[in-house]
């Protein structure tokens, strides 16, 4: 098949990177050309070590700022303009379109081309997008797929059509695993914003007195700056943002990755990545997906208490690399990209059909 993959015109996929929905679009396009597809990607720009062709839509060399008519500063005047440009980019030669953007003007535009489609939803159900998908499906044949159940149970109710879930997978090769238990320190990695809620991390760690490594780009720098950023110290470390090479090397030597977020991770395609280290994981309910928990070496805590994260740390001390490892191959990218293909060639049938 030839697959039209739309991240977005002004969407890196460089790592390190933005997010899990970048992470998803580069291995699952990967993967796509490793099972014979041919795959153009939409975005700003992706390493040069990919195997699909990136499909760049320009910023004008005008001036897009308008202080007058609807006033935007010229950054965003310029997203406007690139989004705007997929409405003259030619979808015909494509068997199927995958959208994985959150850029209102992307379907506003795709609704127009009445080309067999498919919609991944990376997010819990908030109202922008419910409307933005909601007008898509009413308007193109399109097919919602969600990547963990109970993403589907949220988002069910609210479209006109049965969304599948397929789960997001990692690309296992890509991440050496440790080759023994370690007592070194605890990691966690996310972007840095309050409902991440990395300050659990920090309380956890101080209370066991062992050292933590924080990863992540700063989203919200007075969060940063208020909570995170006095707590540091020799024991608690920011590293900053990291390519996965990086993050391999520090889960190699850490005891355990801590999922601490407080909302609801559609997925957490990280805690995959960790257990692919052979790295156990601890963290709240609404950090790990029922999916990815696992009572040896991926625990949740149905709170938002670090108190709780205590003894099921004390639980996965007890765990091998090789059983972390194990668990995390029932999520390897290639189940993800053949589910994928199977939903692609359905859909494209009941277009012609």
């Amino acid at each position: 098949m030839k697959i039209l993959i739309v991240a977005g015109p002004f969407i890196s996929l460089r790592e390190p990177y933005n997010g899990g929905t970048e992470v998803f679009i580069v291995e699952h396009a990967n993967e796509l050309v490793r099972l014979g597809h041919t795959v153009d990607v939409i975005a700003k720009d992706a390493d040069e070590k990919n195997l699909f062709r990136v499909i760049e839509f320009q910023e004008s060399p005008l001036s897009m700022k308008d202080d007058s008519y609807r006033p935007c500063p010229e950054p965003l005047g310029q997203q406007h303009y690139q989004a705007l440009q997929y409405s003259m980019f030619d979808v015909e030669p494509y068997d199927i379109i995958h959208y994985n953007s959150f850029i209102p003007e992307i379907y506003a535009v795709g609704a127009l081309f009445k080309k067999p489609s498919v919609l991944t939803l990376h997010l819990p159900p908030l109202e922008k997008f419910v409307l933005i998908y909601q007008f898509f499906l009413k308007h193109a044949p399109v097919w919602p797929v969600t990547v963990s159940s109970r993403m589907g149970k949220q988002w069910q109710p609210l479209l006109s059509k049965n969304v599948e879930v397929i789960l997001i997978g990692t690309s296992l090769q890509k991440w050496k695993m440790k080759t023994e238990r370690s007592n070194g320190y605890l990691l966690w990695c996310g972007r840095i914003t309050k409902e991440k809620n990395v300050e659990a991390a920090i309380q956890l760690a101080n209370h066991l007195k062992k050292p933590l490594k924080i990863v992540g780009a700063i989203f919200d720098k007075e969060y940063f700056q208020n909570i995170v950023q006095p707590q540091l110290n020799g024991d608690v470390e920011y590293i900053a943002h990291v390519n996965q090479q990086k993050l391999n090397e520090l889960a190699i030597d850490a005891s355990a990755y801590l999922a601490t977020a407080t909302w609801e991770e559609p997925f957490g395609t990280v805690i995959v990545e960790m257990l692919a280290c052979g790295l156990p994981v601890v963290g709240f309910a609404t950090a790990i997906p029922p999916e990815l928990r696992n009572s040896e070496v991926a625990i949740a805590a149905d709170s938002h208490n670090w108190e709780d994260l205590i003894e099921p740390l004390h639980k996965v001390a007890k765990a091998d690399p090789e059983t972390c490892r194990d668990f995390a191959a029932l999520f390897d990218m290639k189940k993800t990209s053949e589910a994928y293909v199977k939903l692609y060639e359905s859909v494209a049938q009941m277009a012609i059909s």
